[in-house]
Parts: C-alpha cells; structure tokens; sequence
C-alpha cells in the first residue's frame, strides 16, 4: 500500500511539473503560428506586416531547439523590410541585418535540427528553404548570395528526408526554384 502511495505521489509530482512545460510549449506554438501568418501576409506584399512580423519573432519565447529556424524567419521578415524600405542606405541595412540573422540561423543548425519537425516538416529543412528563398529574393548584384540560395535547394533537393515531407512543403520548394530559374535569365 505505501509503495502504491509513493507511486501515485510521484506521478503527481511529475505531472505538476510536467504542466508547466507542456503551456510554455503551447504558448510557443501559438507565438510561432501568429508570427507566420503574419510573416506569409508581409510575403505576399501586406507591408503593413512587416514590423509586427519582426516584433512577432523577437517575441516567440526562446526554444533552443527551435531557435535557428525563429532566425531565418527573422532575417527574411529583416530583408522584406529592405525590400519595402524608400532609402537606399536604409534598403541596405534592414537587408544585411536579416543576412547576419540567416546566416546565424545556417551556422546553428545541427542534425538534430533534421528530427525535429515544425509542421509536419524537419525543422532544418524548413530553415534552409526560408534561406534559400531569402538569398534568391535579394538582388545578387548587391548582395551576392543566389549561389548560396542555389546551393540550399540542391541541397534540400538531395535530402532523403524531401520525401516524407508534407505536399504544401515540396510545393513551396519548387516554387522557390522557379524563382531561382527566373532570376538567372
């Protein structure tokens, strides 16, 4: 009887501390959903997103396994600000702040960034194209980055992980592609 005791004591005590963990988790996911959506709205030429966007991922609570992919949506929500920006020297800097933020977010990336999956979707896949993406974005006569973006997609091209990933995923890839193919007329 007491060991059943300590038993369901036990069991108690770790759900009470399990709980906590569990809500942060959520809180995340939910700060990470807010922040696409409204990152996806500024992609598509809502400029009014862009700073929320920002502001969206300064906030999304710190989740080191997460984090490098937190940075690449950072440094592109930066770059789209470049892009909407009317001064030159302002366009230059919001897009080399997200290029330190992308290239932090790359250098961070391990393996197991390859196990854990956002939507559906490895974590460092979804990293990589959101890098990819941003690099055939900028211009390359400035900014010099379409063969690292190049580089990505042949890489996530390559990646025996590409198959199990969601329809909407290797979609987004190949739309990505199509831009490279445009930009290197």
């Amino acid at each position: 009887m007491k060991s059943l005791l300590v038993r369901c004591n036990a069991l108690f005590l770790s759900i009470l501390l399990l709980a906590p963990l569990a809500l942060a988790q959520a809180a995340t996911d939910d700060a990470f959903a807010v922040a696409l959506s409204q990152f996806n709205r500024a992609r598509q030429g809502d400029t009014g997103q862009i700073e929320p966007t920002i502001a969206a991922f300064q906030a999304v609570p710190a989740n080191p396994r997460h984090q490098p992919l937190y940075a690449a949506y950072l440094g592109s929500a930066h770059a789209l600000k470049g892009r909407a920006a009317w001064m030159p020297w302002n366009k230059m800097k919001y897009t080399d702040q997200g290029l330190d933020h992308i290239d932090q977010a790359l250098a961070s990336l391990r393996p197991e960034h390859d196990r854990v999956l956002v939507q559906g979707v490895p974590l460092g896949m979804t990293a990589r194209l959101v890098a990819a993406a941003t690099f055939i974005a900028v211009p390359d006569g400035i900014f010099h980055r379409r063969a690292t973006g190049k580089s990505l997609l042949a890489e996530l091209r390559r990646s025996p992980l590409l198959a199990s990933t969601p329809e909407g995923f290797r979609a987004e890839l190949e739309v990505v592609e199509a831009l490279l193919k445009e930009a290197e007329k």
